[in-house]
């Protein structure tokens, strides 16, 4: 009898159930490894969203650190000012001086300074205008002057002005006022421009624009014959020289300067002669208003600008009633820079209508006096500001100079 087959029955060997076990082992780090990744991604999606959300909401409450953009000068010239020169010598570059400009003008009870006035060799280089800054801080000032354009006409900054730029000689400075106003500000210093607008000698132009002419034949009026070294001198009635302070005033408070200090506003000596030949210009008693409108022009400019602008004369010629644009009530600044220098100041004078033997008081009393007519001239309004010459006096009158108008409130001064 035949044998009747069995249900046959397969048995896993022991190769295939280690095969089925990794595959689950497999399948689970998959599921855990999914998982992972979605918590992860969650989160980092959730801190890039959270970063951009910041970001956002930092640009649009004004956080952000934009460059600042300087505004327009106004001549079509070279616009290099706010360009530091590669040897700048400054930890910020000019744009930082800019930046002050965006400020307001400094208050009244904020014009508190004692300022050295750096002679005009320091601004040969970086290195003789950290030098000079340094021994000013060693004096324990607070402010530097830097004179950017000095008696004579010499120019001590690289300036954009055409005007400038067409007398071979006038510019002799390889700075830019920004870069200067950087080092000074580096140093710890207030900065302090001086631009000499009027006793300029230079020749400009083809045409000497800006000088004196003869009525009778245009031709340029000097200050003395041409075998004694006579010099043009620019002349307030002029479009030119108007036109020239506008721009110097605009590129130097556009620098970042916060106080500049415009000197020279004054005529030539004329002798009777000169004012044959030059005409009623010069001759008509309301002359004094052609020095008024270049302040007034030069000072508005830098205001604009947010610079505050100080008027300079001298105490001699007020006292003597020659300083003709000393019309505090026509004048646009409100500060008024008076050099004093003692051996101009002798004798008898006039003080408040009585006469006063100034040469017989001390250096204390003296200097009292003489501001102290000053300031009453110039009235309440306007704020006096001391231009002391340091070697016109030996130390201790030195300093009885400055105890005597720190004591009549003008805590402000600039020394030479």
């Amino acid at each position: 009898m035949a044998r009747r087959a069995g249900r046959k029955i397969y048995r896993a060997n022991a190769s295939y159930k280690k095969r089925k076990a990794q595959k689950a082992v497999k399948i689970l780090l998959l599921i855990i490894v999914l998982a992972a990744l979605g918590f992860l991604g969650y989160s980092v999606a959730r801190s890039v969203s959270d970063y951009l959300s910041d970001r956002n909401d930092d640009s649009s409450s004004g956080n952000n650190d934009l460059p600042w953009t300087p505004p327009a000068v106004s001549e079509t010239e070279n616009t290099d000012e706010n360009v530091p020169s590669e040897d700048n010598g400054a930890d910020e570059d000019n744009s930082e001086a800019g930046k002050d400009n965006e400020q307001k003008p400094a208050s009244s009870a904020e014009n508190t300074f004692s300022a050295y006035r750096l002679p005009v060799s320091a601004l040969e280089s970086v290195k003789t205008l950290n030098d000079a800054l340094a021994s000013a801080k060693e004096g324990g000032y607070t402010a530097a002057v830097a004179v950017l354009k000095d008696e004579g006409g010499k120019i001590y900054y690289k300036t954009g002005s055409e005007l400038a730029k067409s007398d071979e000689d006038a510019i002799v400075g390889t700075m830019y006022a920004g870069q200067i106003c950087s080092l000074i500000k580096n140093a710890g210093f207030v900065p302090i421009a001086e631009i000499n607008l009027l006793e300029d000698n230079n020749r400009y132009g083809e045409k000497r624009d800006g000088s004196y002419h003869f009525a009778s034949d245009d031709s340029t009026w000097l200050d003395n014959s041409v075998a004694n070294g006579g010099k043009p001198w620019l002349s307030p009635f002029d479009t030119n020289t108007q036109s020239y302070a506008a721009y110097l005033s605009n590129e130097v408070s556009m620098a970042g300067f916060g106080y500049i200090i415009f000197d020279g506003l004054t005529f030539p000596p004329f002798r009777n002669s000169d004012l044959t030949h030059i005409g009623t210009i010069v001759q008509d008693a309301d002359r004094y208003k052609a020095l008024i409108n270049i302040e007034n022009i030069s000072s508005s400019t830098a205001k604009q600008n947010n610079s505050v602008p100080i008027m300079m004369t001298s105490a001699g010629a007020v006292l003597d009633g020659k300083a003709e644009v000393f019309k505090p009530a026509e004048i646009s600044s409100e500060m008024i820079a008076v050099s004093y220098v003692p051996s101009e100041i002798s004798g008898t004078i006039l003080i408040n209508g009585q006469e006063t033997a100034v040469s017989e008081l001390s250096a204390y009393d003296r200097a009292k006096t003489v501001f102290g007519e000053i300031k009453r001239l110039a009235g309440q309004n306007k704020t006096i500001v001391p231009v002391l010459i340091q070697s016109d006096l030996n130390q201790a009158d030195f300093n009885d100079v400055i105890s005597a108008v720190i004591e009549l409130g003008m805590e402000s001064y600039v020394i030479m």
